[in-house]
């Protein structure tokens, strides 16, 4: 019987998304087949770790690979855990290949020899809205956020990005527990906020229900189609605007990737996994691709604990995913991705998506973030 190539999955509570799994384990099968990898030839070990507490990560990972004898650890976990887990990795000799959202900025000196990142990198979408904003709307803006996305670097991601546009401050609400639970949004000291205090823009920061609320909200006030509203990549997901397109919403967003993009890449994968899966690709299955795309390329290293070989060949890597050459953070050299601005207009019928700008975060310094973001949340973005 040929060995199994067998992967331990580390898997956070989510009630924002709580089919991620499936759709990332979905788009690892899309890419391994072409490698000629099918499903019976790898073994994936899913592993709860609750809500990313650390100790959870930790005594996870030694499961993982004391008890399971995994060849490599993956899933989705705060990359402030990172840091903590890569002995454990180095002392096995064993590969730690991780998604996140860049909900935090990523160390500048990485994670540890054996850990890399497949990440979204939120905060380079942030940081190019809030620079493009500043821009074409004026440099007096009100951001809006809960408690719990205020521990992480998306909203002074994008105040660093008006920041290089001009603006000398913004205005910031952050709504605590009594205004903002997992469940209920009541947003009325924002509303008192700009009926005092008029800006030019507003930008929103929100997850999941909490997402849906505020577009309600939003809609319904005498603010709307008065002051543009900016809102942060994840609300401007398809999956979230269904639940609300017929409030005929317009609005501006940020993206480094779309289903719709038509590079030749994305568009190969959308059609295979469409093809393979019969549901609509998401960001989970074209994470879950490009983590396929590096395990089918390195797979028989990986299987053979030559981590080493394997970290080489990820580095210098030409694969190209939907999003472009495929960058493991930790790696590879940062890259910087064209960051899309789109204008975003619904009705009962459609989602209509129009890019009007382009920029990149370069000019960001994050040399010194990741070392500097203090928060006492251990959840990975969505994880709530």
């Amino acid at each position: 019987m040929n060995k199994k190539l067998k992967i331990g999955f580390l898997m956070p509570f989510s009630a924002v998304y709580p089919y991620y799994g499936m759709h990332i384990t979905a788009g690892l099968y899309t890419a391994v087949n072409l490698f000629g990898l099918q499903q019976k030839d790898i073994e994936i070990i899913p592993t709860y770790i609750g809500q990313g507490q650390h100790k959870l990560v930790q005594e996870a990972v030694q499961k993982l690979l004391f008890f399971e004898g995994v060849d490599i650890v993956t899933g989705m976990v705060n990359i402030k855990a990172l840091t903590e887990i890569s002995p454990l990795l180095e002392n096995y000799n064993k590969l730690g290949l991780f998604i996140d959202f860049g909900e935090i900025v990523h160390p500048t000196s990485g994670f540890g020899r054996n850990v890399g990142c497949l990440s979204m990198n939120y905060w380079q979408s942030q940081y190019a809205l809030g620079q493009w904003a500043v821009n074409e709307f004026g440099s007096d803006g009100q951001v809006v956020l809960p408690l719990y996305e205020a521990g992480f670097n998306l909203h002074s991601a994008f105040l660093q990005g008006a920041g290089s546009s001009g603006s000398e401050i913004l205005h910031q609400m952050v709504l605590t527990e009594e205004y903002a639970t997992k469940d209920q949004l009541n947003l009325t000291p924002f509303f008192e906020a700009i009926e005092r205090d008029e800006p030019q823009f507003v930008h929103a920061i929100f997850n999941g229900n909490l997402g849906t609320q505020f577009y309600n909200q939003w809609r319904n006030s005498k603010f709307y189609d008065h002051i543009p509203l900016i809102t942060v990549e994840n609300m401007g997901y398809d999956d979230i605007l269904q639940d609300v397109q017929q409030l005929n919403l317009d609005f501006y967003s940020a993206s480094s990737w779309r289903s719709t993009n038509q590079s030749v890449q994305n568009v190969k994968f959308v059609k295979q996994f469409e093809q393979m899966h019969h549901q609509p690709a998401s960001v989970f299955s074209m994470l879950g691709y490009e983590l396929g795309l590096m395990f089918g390329l390195a797979h028989q290293d990986i299987m053979k604990g030559d981590c080493k070989t394997a970290i080489q060949k990820m580095n210098t890597s030409k694969l190209e995913g939907p999003r472009g050459r495929v960058d493991i953070q930790g790696f590879t050299e940062q890259i910087y991705p064209v960051i899309d601005i789109h204008k975003i207009k619904t009705d009962h019928q459609k989602i209509n998506q129009t890019i009007v700008a382009q920029s990149t975060a370069i000019g960001f310094d994050t040399s010194s973030v990741f070392e500097e973001t203090v928060s006492g949340y251990l959840n990975p973005y969505f994880s709530i």
